[in-house]
C-alpha cells in the first residue's frame, strides 16, 4: 500500500485496484468560522492532491464525522467528480448523508462492524461512537493485504481489543486536545494549567495503551494539533494547554517498539525512511499566517443580532426534550454584556434578562459572547457545536461541575438534540465486578461509562484508587460510591465483601 499525506487527517491510500481518501481539509480558510488551521498549512497541495485522485482505479472517499476540520465542503465541492463512491458511518442523525448528497455525491452508509468489500480483496470497516453528542468514527481499511487503522479522534479505546489479534500496520490516531475546556473557561491561569498537563497526560496515556495493545508498525500522528493564527498565540505554541505538538509526544513515545512516523503534508511514507517530529510554529510564523489566511468570523456584524430569532431557536430544542425525563441542570445563561437569556431546561422555559436587576441562581453555567457569536446561534444554517468549537466565548460554570444535559443541549444541533438525549439516557446498565489491585477489594459497578457509554471492563485503576474512563479519562472514586468529582455522574461503585 502507498500512503500519502496531506495534512490533518487527510490521507490518500493506493491499493492495487483502489485508492481511498481520508477526511480532506485543504482549505485556507480554516474551519470554525476561521478559529482553526491546519498545521503545517497546506491548502497549496490541492493540486497534488487531484493527481492522486485522477487515476483508473475505484476512488473511494471516507469522512468521519461531521466536524469541519474533517468535514471540509470547500475542499470536497473541488474534488467531486473525481470520487466513485463515499462511504460514511450509519449515523442517527442524516446532517453528513444529506449534506454530501446534495453535494453530488454517490454514498454508502455503513453500520458498527460491518465489512465492506470495495472490491475481492480490499475492504473498509468502521468502528462507530453515536452517543450524546458524540458522533465520531474509526475506520479499518484493508488494502493489498495490509491494514490501515485510522482513528482519527474518535474515542474508542476501550473496544480496541477488538484488534488486539489483528496484524495492524499502520495506526493513525489524534494525541492533542480539540476541546473548549479548559481554553475558554473562566478559571485562573494555574489551574487551567493543571487542569491542561492531566488531560495531555491522560491522552498521551490512551494513545501509548493503544500501541502497546495492537503493536502497529507504524504510528502516524493525525488530527491535529491545530493552530488558532487570530486567536490567543499560546493556544498554537502549545504552551501550558491541550494543543500540545508532536516533539511532546515523541518524547512521551521515545521507547515505544512501533515506528513514530511524522509525515509533512504531500509526503509520502518511506518504511525506511527516519523522520522528525513537527515543530509548532513560532510566533513570527504566526503573525504571517495572520496576514495570508482568511477569518470568517472577522467579517461578522453585531448589528445582524436578532434576540427573537435566537429565543426562537432555543424554544425550538426546549420543545424537542420536553417530554424527556432528565436529571435536575443548572441553569444556563447567554451573556452579551447589557442582556441576557435564562434557559431553564428543568421548566422547558427561556426569558430575557438584563444584568442590572438580574439575580444569578445558585448553580449555573454563563456562556459569555459577542451578539456576533449569538447571532450564529440564531441562524438555523448554523450547528451549534461549530460555533463553540470556534473558542470565542467565555464559559463560567458555578459550581465548577460538569452537566451531561447541558452540554448536549449546548452542542446538539437541532436535527440530533431529541436523539442525543435519548441515547445518553439508553446507556446500558449493566452492572460488572472489578477488582481494586491497590487494596484488593471488590467492587460492583456499571459496566458503562454515563457520560459516553464507554465500555469499563477492562478499565484501568489509578495510583488514587480511580478508575479511569477509557475515552475521555474521566476519574471515578471506588471508595466514594463510584462518584466523579469533577461531573454530577457515578458509576455507583459498591464494595462486594
Amino acid at each position: 500500500m502507498k500512503i500519502t499525506f496531506f495534512g490533518h487527517n487527510c490521507y490518500v491510500l493506493h491499493g492495487k485496484n483502489v485508492v481511498v481518501l481520508t477526511d480532506p481539509w485543504l482549505t485556507n480558510t480554516g474551519a470554525f468560522f476561521g478559529s482553526w488551521f491546519q498545521w503545517p498549512i497546506n491548502h497549496h497541495f490541492k493540486d497534488a492532491l487531484t493527481e492522486q485522485l485522477n487515476t483508473k482505479k475505484d476512488a473511494i472517499l471516507y469522512i468521519s464525522h461531521e466536524h469541519q476540520d474533517h468535514f471540509d465542503k470547500e475542499t470536497l465541492a473541488e474534488i467531486q467528480p473525481l470520487i466513485d463512491l463515499c462511504i460514511i458511518p450509519d449515523y442517527e442523525d442524516k446532517f453528513l448523508r444529506v449534506e454530501l448528497l446534495n453535494m453530488g455525491y454517490k454514498v454508502e452508509e455503513l453500520r458498527d462492524q460491518t465489512k465492506y468489500l470495495l472490491n475481492q480483496t480490499d475492504y473498509i470497516e468502521f468502528m462507530i461512537v453515536d452517543t450524546g453528542v458524540n458522533h465520531d468514527s474509526a475506520a479499518i481499511l484493508k488494502i493489498d493485504e495490509e491494514i490501515f487503522l485510522n482513528q482519527n479522534d474518535c474515542k474508542i479505546f476501550d473496544r480496541l481489543n477488538y484488534l488486539k489479534d489483528e496484524s495492524i500496520d499502520y495506526y493513525a490516531v489524534q494525541f492533542s486536545g480539540a476541546t473548549w475546556h479548559p481554553v475558554c473557561y473562566e478559571l485562573s491561569e494555574d489551574e487551567k494549567r493543571k487542569i491542561s498537563k492531566k488531560k495531555v497526560l491522560s491522552k498521551l496515556v490512551a494513545v501509548r495503551n493503544a500501541i502497546n495493545l495492537i503493536k502497529p508498525k507504524f504510528y502516524l500522528p493525525s488530527a491535529g494539533p491545530a493552530i488558532f493564527p487570530f486567536l490567543d498565540k499560546t493556544l498554537s505554541l502549545g504552551i501550558d494547554n491541550i494543543f500540545v505538538h508532536q516533539p511532546d509526544l515523541d518524547n512521551f513515545l521515545k521507547n515505544t517498539d512501533t515506528k513514530l512516523t511524522y509525515l509533512r503534508p504531500g509526503e509520502t511514507l518511506n518504511p525506511l525512511s527516519i523522520t522528525q517530529p513537527i515543530k509548532p510554529p513560532t510566533e513570527e510564523e504566526l503573525l504571517i499566517l495572520e496576514k495570508n489566511l482568511v477569518c470568517d468570523f472577522g467579517g461578522l456584524s453585531d448589528e445582524n443580532f436578532d434576540i427573537d430569532q435566537l429565543t426562537g431557536q432555543i424554544e425550538n430544542r426546549l420543545e424537542q426534550i420536553r417530554d424527556i425525563n432528565f436529571s435536575q441542570c443548572p441553569k444556563l445563561l447567554f451573556d452579551w454584556k447589557e442582556q441576557g437569556l435564562e434557559i431553564d431546561l428543568n421548566l422547558g422555559t427561556v426569558k430575557l434578562i438584563n444584568w442590572t436587576d438580574y439575580e444569578l441562581p445558585a448553580s449555573y453555567m454563563k456562556v459569555s459572547a459577542s451578539k456576533s457569536y449569538f447571532y450564529l446561534m440564531s441562524d438555523p444554517s448554523y450547528r451549534w457545536q461549530d460555533i463553540y468549537l470556534s473558542l470565542r466565548a467565555s464559559v463560567l460554570r458555578v459550581p465548577d461541575v460538569f452537566n451531561t444535559f447541558v452540554n448536549i443541549f449546548l452542542f446538539s444541533d437541532a436535527s440530533n438534540i431529541r436523539s442525543a438525549f435519548v441515547s445518553t439516557l439508553d446507556i446500558k446498565d449493566e452492572r460488572i465486578l472489578i477488582v481494586n489491585p491497590l487494596d484488593g477489594k471488590n467492587y460492583e459497578i456499571n459496566r458503562y461509562c454515563p457520560h459516553n457509554g464507554a465500555d469499563l471492563k477492562d478499565a484501568r485503576i489509578d495510583k488514587d484508587g480511580n478508575l479511569v474512563c477509557p475515552r475521555h479519562s474521566w476519574l471515578f472514586k471506588l471508595n466514594n460510591n463510584g462518584t466523579c468529582e469533577k461531573a454530577d455522574l457515578s458509576i455507583d461503585a459498591r464494595e462486594v465483601i
